[in-house]
């Protein structure tokens, strides 16, 4: 009997150690969650009352290779696919129908810095969570919304996502 008493705990211990955990891609997904105007003061560019818009969104990869290298990021001889690993694509909204909006400069890509404090060991490797992008050069039309994606170090291309639509500049009043 006393050896029956014994297992029994045993197995217990050995099967609440052994629990399995759900694998999550390693192509990362993006939730979109918010697109709004904000007021920022900017004393750099003086210019203290700069309109901006500032999108919020989520993220998982199971992998966890989120993140372009700082180096890599500040090579302009790179091509775009290596330097950026956020992908906006503007449009704008005229009479109900969204066109794409064409950049005359720089074009809406973003670098999200590679943190080590999210890389993992082990088998679980799995990180999400939220990331916040403050857009500056917003384009001036009534109105506008984006498709955005993420990219991660090993090339791959997450869901594209739909942004709400996003009102004039000339209407936003922050107070």
């Amino acid at each position: 009997m006393r050896r029956l008493i014994f297992i029994v705990p045993l197995l217990t211990v050995i099967s609440v150690s052994c629990v399995k955990f759900d694998p999550v891609s390693p192509v990362p997904e993006i939730t979109f969650t918010s697109l709004e105007l904000a007021s920022i003061v900017d004393t750099s560019l003086d210019n203290p009352n700069l309109i901006v818009g500032v999108l919020l969104f989520e993220f998982i990869d199971g992998d966890a290779d989120i993140g372009v290298e700082e180096a890599d990021a500040n090579n302009t001889e790179l091509s775009d696919s290596i330097r950026y690993n956020l992908f906006l694509t503007p449009y704008s909204k005229i009479d109900g129908v969204y066109s794409p909006i064409e950049y005359d400069t720089i074009p809406p890509y973003y670098s999200i810095i590679h943190d080590q404090k999210l890389d993992r060991v082990g088998q679980n490797k799995t990180i999400k969570g939220n990331i916040t992008l403050v857009i500056i050069d917003l384009p001036d039309y009534d109105t506008i919304r984006y498709d955005f994606m993420l990219r991660d170090r090993a090339g791959n291309n997450s869901n594209i996502e739909i942004t709400t639509d996003l009102g004039t500049k000339a209407d936003f009043s922050p107070f």
